[in-house]
């Protein structure tokens, strides 16, 4: 009887122990059972064995107040909980916000972009202007078919597709932006009336490039109204000499009809002895951020060319410009597919390291400023000795005109690859090449001579275009500048004013225009080939610190230039002539694309906007980033000279 008692103490103690527990902090405190009664009187054997047949009972009603009273407590004991953890997480996530968006708030998105060839388009429009147009960095997974520059504008190369990456990066918290890129060929050319198209004695293009090529080539009509121009079944144009001409291709069953206004302009100004043209394959060393120039290489412009990489994940060409760039380690090659075909075997690794030189003359210099380490720890080689050669002592000597590669190879491995241009050395090779050169500029260069008179200003020929017509808004400018000699034609009574500019002849009329021309450089840039037409002209330029969109010492004389390299050009050349300007940039509010410009050159082209030297391309564009024909550049320089 006792144990049975006990027994039933027991279990009603444990199943009190729980609620007691768990609402102790929410209920009054429960007092143990007594198995005395108020009265203090003890209980019979007989009333403790009916107590006892009701245990069953008991034990059901305290289960269920044990369930009810732990329900209750647990919902508190939950909802303060939850109070808890929810003030917690509020903190937290107010807190710590940097370090939960580093994820949470990433910013990725996609957009689909429609552009034709040739057709440029700023996608800096579409992305966060937290950072600048430059901060991005933006990158093309198919060069050949898309490029884009450094401020996120791209250009349409070819028809196809291709995605865009901008990305950038700030306090831990990451943007992405991918465009889906399509290029087609077709709608471009059936919304204009015409294209302006420029090509080179004996260069070629392919027209059909630009129209709807839901037909074959041979369904369209292709007619050239003037013999300076052929044109082929397929639509390729080849320059016959220099002169204007207009091509037409129509499809009468589909009553399309596109124009083309080609320029036939002689191209090939400087002196090719920089060139190598009978070397066409070229084996190059990059670090993981180098990059190589090889439109010196190529005997026509880059864009002459159709290119192809084998592996656009190791490195990407600028076809516009011939610069391979190394995107990642790894080997792959570039083609570049021409009259001429040319093979760049790329090999990009961190132990590379491509540098450039030139070399004038004859004479040797010692390449081991280029080196980390004593001359003696490296093996010396070049892939061209009839060009140059180099000794044990890292010594190059310049053997004839051209381009060629030394290889330094580290016994640890690292390499260092020197590309040098070498120049100024008489051959019978550079003799002819220099000869025929002399010839097309002599009445070009003739022009540029002030040494005639005391006055650079003063009229010294009456020059007559007979293609500037179409351009009236132009025909004053262009003649008031070649009647004082700071422009020229481009021959045979031509002026091509349709035909981009390039930065070497800006650089001739620049320094024509402020009277400098006949001064001596003392410094040049490391892309100015030696005897070159243009070299003193650029390299004044140099001296004199004037020069805009160059980078690692490099003028990129070939390049055409934008309008707001030569605004930026023009500004620094008269500020060093004492010219005083208003730089207040309020101005540039008034164009939508003043974005474009480049960070710390917004005073320089306000500065001439605010002075009346330029306008903008409308009411609210500038085109910074536009190339700049040769006759919006005599516009623009006339307005500097009058004001002069």
């Amino acid at each position: 009887m006792k144990k049975r008692l006990i027994a039933v103490l027991l279990a009603g103690i444990i199943a009190v122990m729980p609620t007691v527990s768990i609402c102790a902090e929410d209920t009054p405190s429960v007092e143990s059972d007594s198995s005395e009664d108020p009265s203090g009187s003890e209980k019979t054997e007989d009333e403790t064995e009916k107590e006892t047949e009701k245990e069953p009972e008991t034990e059901k009603e305290t289960e269920k107040a044990t369930e009810k009273e732990t329900e209750k407590a647990t919902e508190k004991a939950t909802e303060k909980v939850t109070e808890k953890t929810s003030e917690t997480t509020t903190k937290s996530s107010s807190s710590s916000s940097s370090s939960s968006s580093s994820s949470d708030n990433d910013i990725s998105e996609d957009r689909d972009i429609e552009i034709d060839i040739d057709e440029e388009k700023n996608l800096y429009n579409y992305v966060s202007k937290n950072f600048n147009s430059n901060e991005y960095e933006w990158r093309s997974s198919n060069t050949s078919i898309v490029t884009v520059t450094s401020r996120g504008v791209i250009t349409g190369q070819k028809r196809g597709s291709t995605t865009v990456r901008a990305t950038a990066s700030e306090k831990g918290r990451d943007y992405e932006y991918i465009f889906n890129v399509s290029v087609s060929g077709s709608s471009s050319s059936s919304s204009k009336s015409s294209r302006d198209v420029n090509i080179d004695v004996d260069g070629t293009k392919n027209l059909y490039t630009y129209v709807d090529d839901d037909y074959e080539a041979r369904d369209y009509e292709w007619k050239s109204n003037n013999s300076c121009v052929s044109v082929s079944a397929k639509g390729v144009i080849t320059g016959v000499r220099e002169g204007t001409a207009k091509v037409t291709a129509t499809l009468d069953d589909e009553d399309l009809k596109y124009t083309f206004n080609v320029t036939v302009g002689d191209d090939d100004n400087s002196s090719s002895s920089s060139k190598i043209k009978e070397k066409t394959s070229w084996e190059f060393y990059l670090g993981t951020s180098d990059e190589v120039d090889v439109s010196d290489i190529l005997e026509d412009d880059p864009d002459d060319y159709d290119w192809e990489v084998r592996d656009d994940d190791v490195a990407e060409v600028d076809e516009r410009r011939g610069i391979i760039s190394a995107v990642d380690e790894g080997s792959t090659r570039v083609e570049a597919e021409g009259d001429t075909d040319y093979r760049f075997d790329i090999k990009v690794d961190k132990d590379y390291t491509f540098e450039e030189m030139s070399l004038s003359g004859s004479s040797s210099k010692s390449i081991d400023k280029f080196l980390d380490d004593d001359v003696d720890e490296y093996d010396f080689s070049s892939d061209r000795k009839e060009v140059l050669t180099v000794n044990n002592d890292g010594e190059v000597k310049g053997v004839a005109n051209g381009i060629a590669t030394v290889l330094c190879e580290h016994e640890d491995g690292e390499v260092v690859q020197i590309l040098v241009t070498v120049s100024g050395i008489s051959s019978s090779k550079t003799t002819t090449t220099t000869e025929k050169t002399t010839e097309a500029v002599t009445v070009d260069v003739s022009l540029f001579n002030t040494n005639t008179s005391p006055n650079p200003y003063v009229p010294t020929t009456t020059v007559k275009f007979n293609d500037i017509s179409h351009r009236a808004w132009a025909v004053d400018a262009i003649n008031n500048m070649a009647s004082h000699s700071i422009i020229v034609g481009t021959g045979q009574n031509r002026f091509s004013p349709d035909a981009n500019t390039k930065r070497c002849d800006f650089a001739i009329v620049l320094t024509k225009i402020l009277g400098i021309d006949g001064e001596v450089a003392s410094s040049n840039y490391s892309d100015v080939p030696f005897g070159s037409y243009y070299a003193n002209y650029v390299g004044i330029i140099c001296t004199k610190n004037i020069g805009s969109g160059v980078k690692n010492n490099k003028y990129r004389p070939d390049d055409y230039i934008t309008r707001e390299d030569i605004m930026v050009m023009t500004y620094k050349g008269l500020a060093s002539k004492g010219v005083s300007f208003n730089t207040d940039t309020a101005c540039l509010d008034a164009y939508k694309d003043a974005i474009d410009i480049s960070a710390g050159n917004e005073e320089a082209i306000a500065a001439l906007i605010n002075g009346g030297y330029v306008t903008g391309t409308s009411d609210d564009t500038l085109e910074p980033e536009a190339n700049i024909t040769r006759a919006q550049m005599a516009v623009l320089m006339n307005n500097v000279y009058n004001k002069m």
